[in-house]
This record gives structure tokens, C-alpha cells and sequence, in this order.
């Protein structure tokens, strides 16, 4: 499936890389092509995707190749894993050029900066610049540059000592909750399921968002009818927040959880 990617090149060009490199990254659906995607699916009578996310790892799931190769799909290379048979440079921005340079896509947003103050500035002048990329980010990731203090600092578990992830606030939007609908698990777990006033949200049109469990319905003491604030949870999954209690409707009941099953009593 990743052989059909357009961007991962089959070939190396140029010169100068070593006998085997391994090459880390991430494969992604641009906002372009996924929205394209969806209108072809939308007028096939097909079932649309909710997010690029989820759009890409599904098209990696494919078990037909060819499927996958309809997907406009896209790979960004972010590090170096493990190489025998030749030299690399020292530090990771050089590798990342050493990339480029056999034909394999890098990030051109990529920078070295020296200081705390100047990642905070990098990162505000991404965060502006957000909106307007070809592709969804939740937020950026700071690296040691110098590659052998990488390796002297290590990892702890999963995680590199050597590199943060730096998110963005989550984006949020005001709607109006129209309903409360339950879904019944397969085990025969209900969760609450607001059904809202279609509202666009983190790069998307959002119409539904878990409530999670009836604690969660309790505690924002959401009611049909309520204004709400939504955002998506890590950009991806949408969920409410708060409700906004000056908007409230003069009437409005608060919502219990039922005593039997709404699927069959």
C-alpha cells in the first residue's frame, strides 16, 4: 500500500546515502484532497469520511492496493532510524536536507532555532499560519538538533528525552444542541450522543459529539435546546464542553437517563 504513494519514491536519486536507510515519517490526506474525496463519495452515493485522520489510516488499511492508490495520499519524512554501510551528518536538520536531496518530501515549515523564547515565537508564528497550511496539525514538535546528544539522552518508555510536542488550544465554536440521542453499545454499554445544529469546527463540519456517559450529561447539565460550546478533543473527536447558560431557553427540562432500553425496552 505505501508503494503506491506518490511522494515515497521507489528509487532514491542522487548520491551519497548509504547502503541501507531507514526512513521515518508520516502519511497523510492533505485538506484538498480529502474534501475532493468526499465529493466524489458524497456523488457515488457513498459514505463520506469524518476527518483526513481517519481517511488516511483507513486508506493504509486497505487490503486491495489499487484502493489505496486512489487516495490522495501524501508522506512527510521527520527522522532517521537506522542506517548501515555509510555516513550521515551530524545533526537532524542535515539529515532532513540529506533527504531532500534524494528526492524524499520533508516539511518546508521546519526550522532551527537557538532558546526557549525562540521556540515560543516559532511557535506563535505557526500557530497564525495554522488556518492556512494544505494539511491539519494539532501542534508542533521541538528537537534536540545535535544528534549524538540525542542518543545521550535517550528515551523514557515510548518517549524521546530529546523531543516535546508543543500542542495547540483546541479550536472551539458555538452551536445549539437539538437533541440527546443513546446509542447501545455491543456490550450494552448507552452512551448519550448529542445531536447539534451542524456547526464548522477544527477544519470540519461537526453534527454529533459523545457526551460520554450520563456522569458527564450530570455534570455540564446539558439540555435539549442549550447553546454549547464545541471543540474537537485533540482535533479529532468532537465533544461538548460547556453550555451557555445566558443562552438558555426559558423552558427547558433537565435530562435523566432512561430506566430501560431504548432499542427494546
Amino acid at each position: 500500500n505505501v508503494r503506491t504513494i506518490p511522494s515515497i519514491p521507489l528509487r532514491l536519486i542522487g548520491d551519497g546515502y548509504p547502503e541501507v536507510l531507514e526512513v521515518r515519517g508520516e502519511i497523510y490526506m492533505p485538506r484538498a484532497g480529502f474534501e475532493a474525496f468526499n465529493e466524489r463519495a458524497r456523488n457515488l452515493g457513498e459514505k463520506p469520511f469524518v476527518n483526513p485522520r481517519n481517511a488516511a489510516a483507513g486508506s493504509l488499511r486497505q487490503l486491495d492496493p489499487t484502493i489505496t492508490a486512489a487516495r490522495p495520499l501524501q508522506m512527510c519524512c521527520y527522522s532517521l532510524g537506522y542506517v548501515e554501510g555509510g555516513e550521515m551528518p551530524e545533526t537532524h536538520s542535515e539529515v532532513l536536507q540529506c533527504f531532500q536531496s534524494w528526492g524524499l518530501r520533508i516539511n518546508r515549515e521546519s526550522e532551527v532555532v537557538a532558546g526557549v523564547a525562540a521556540c515560543i515565537d516559532y511557535f506563535n508564528r505557526l500557530s497564525e499560519k495554522r488556518d492556512g497550511l494544505a494539511y491539519d496539525i494539532d501542534g508542533i514538535v521541538f528537537k534536540v538538533n545535535n544528534l549524538e546528544l540525542q542518543q545521550k539522552l535517550g528515551f523514557i518508555s515510548k518517549a524521546p528525552r530529546w523531543a516535546i510536542a508543543h500542542k495547540f488550544p483546541a479550536q472551539e465554536e458555538m452551536t445549539v444542541l437539538l437533541d440527546i440521542d443513546l446509542q447501545v453499545g455491543r456490550t450494552g454499554a448507552i452512551t448519550p450522543v448529542a445531536r447539534l445544529e451542524p456547526v464548522f469546527v477544527g477544519g470540519v463540519t461537526v453534527s454529533n459529539a459523545t457526551l460520554h456517559n450520563f456522569d458527564e450529561v450530570r455534570r455540564l447539565d446539558v439540555r435539549k435546546g442549550d447553546t454549547v460550546m464545541i471543540r474537537r478533543a485533540g482535533d479529532v473527536i468532537p465533544q461538548v464542553v460547556s453550555v451557555v447558560l445566558d443562552r438558555r431557553p426559558t423552558i427547558t427540562k433537565a435530562y435523566f437517563a432512561p430506566k430501560l432500553c431504548p432499542v427494546c425496552g
